[in-house]
């Protein structure tokens, strides 16, 4: 998508393709734990992806840059699009992870917190498109509350998984250092995503 210098550039819509990216690397990290083959090639297409994000953000900032009037402070644009540009990061670096520490085999407790790292960004493309009616919107605190609730439950998971990962009596000591590094990397883009959704309620209720 290209986005104009005109002082009618959609912010909000270059907010929604920016989450859009994290959702898809979030969708492409999930495959990768369903589908465990191919991994560097996989950790490569989201890289691609996480660099698409990393475009956009330099065009939300040299369009903040430009502008003369934003629809809201465009310091709060910023930090929603560096906020968004974190999830992406930290979902990329957990696919990198997985390549970098050559990782032969998954362990399916990984798999629920997948899959609320897919939901919580799910959630969070909705929201970003609710928030352009941020003013009248029914459903963006419900969908920021669900984030919340995503990343709650993550929590619960992270533990969970770490707790079994130290009890296994015949497991190798590397694979717990493997294994430990992938799950604090799940919590970690688990956190990101609340933090979106936290700063995305508190711009709305300052913009109310």
């Amino acid at each position: 998508m290209k986005f104009g210098r005109s002082r009618d550039t959609d912010y909000f819509a270059m907010l929604i393709s920016m989450m859009e990216c994290s959702l898809r690397t979030a969708q492409a990290l999930d495959e990768l734990f369903r589908d465990y083959n191919n991994v560097e090639q996989k950790a490569d297409r989201i890289h691609d992806i996480e660099h698409e994000g990393d475009n956009l953000l330099h065009s939300l900032t040299h369009e903040l840059n430009m502008a003369f009037i934003t629809p809201i402070d465009r310091e709060d644009l910023m930090l929603l699009g560096s906020n968004i540009d974190t999830v992406t990061d930290a979902i990329e670096d957990v696919a990198l992870t997985m390549d970098m520490l050559s990782i032969r085999k998954i362990r399916q407790d990984i798999l629920p917190m997948s899959s609320l790292m897919v939901d919580a960004c799910t959630k969070l493309v909705k929201a970003f498109i609710e928030f352009r009616d941020f003013k009248t919107s029914k459903e963006l605190t419900n969908l920021l509350i669900g984030v919340n609730h995503d990343e709650e439950a993550a929590d619960r998971f992270y533990r969970a998984c770490v707790k079994n990962l130290f009890k296994e009596e015949h497991i190798q000591s590397i694979d717990v250092v493997r294994w430990k590094a992938i799950y604090d990397g799940m919590e970690l883009v688990l956190d990101t995503c609340e933090d979106v959704a936290d700063a995305l309620e508190l711009i709305a209720v300052k913009n109310r």
